[in-house]
């Protein structure tokens, strides 16, 4: 993986204003949250003004958990989402319904699992990302042992998640893990839930891009 190339992906936007400062970073993706039992869920009727990118190019991303295929499909209408990231236990046959139209499909996956299941998804789903993950739906916001990632096939790319912070820009930059092409970052950027520590995200930034 180049460095020079790693992408970033911000996720849990939830207030408009945050929303536009975090864009003037550029970040590729920025992501909403449309599970009900996470602390950063943009509401059953969120603000339209929150899917207005100010910068063009950054893709939104719809995050969701279980969630009915057709409703997902409204989501992606309604909000003009770029990409939808499936964080439950959504099988291949769910993603081939939402690979269409050129909205591209994000499955995670856990990293300590016996069988990353690539096989399952190869050629459906866009990328992976792999995060820690806890009882309940969701990630947890808390590392896992990236190494784990180096005996993985490079299969498919993915995006790195889970409890990183602005202290791991530097491990980042060095890792070498096959397959990464960049990392999604949340609950460390924040000040609260879904509000974003938008200096802090800017020498992240500049650090990982440097």
């Amino acid at each position: 993986m180049n460095k020079e190339t790693l992408q970033i992906k911000v996720c849990g936007m939830r207030d408009p204003q945050n929303l536009e400062q975090v864009c003037e970073l550029v970040p590729e993706f920025v992501g909403f949250i449309f599970y009900e039992g996470s602390k950063r869920f943009v509401g059953k009727n969120p603000d339209p003004a929150l899917f207005i990118l100010p910068v063009s190019g950054i893709k939104k991303v719809g995050v969701f958990v279980n969630e009915d295929p057709k409703q997902v499909r409204k989501s992606i209408e309604l909000h003009e989402l770029d990409a939808v990231q499936l964080h439950g236990s959504e099988n291949a046959d769910y993603c081939r319904i939402l690979a269409v139209d050129g909205v591209q499909v994000i499955k995670v996956l856990d990293p300590y699992g016996p069988d990353p299941g690539f096989g399952d998804y190869a050629g459906v789903v866009d990328f992976f990302l792999f995060d820690s993950a806890g009882q309940g739906a969701g990630g947890t916001g808390e590392k896992f042992d990236w190494k784990v990632l180096e005996g993985k096939p490079d299969a498919a790319p993915y995006l790195l998640s889970g409890g990183i912070g602005p202290g791991d820009a530097e491990t980042l930059r060095l890792i070498h893990l096959p397959g990464m092409m960049g990392v999604d970052v949340n609950s460390r950027f924040e000040v609260a839930p879904g509000l974003k520590d938008v200096k802090a995200l800017k020498m992240f930034f500049n650090h990982i891009r440097k």
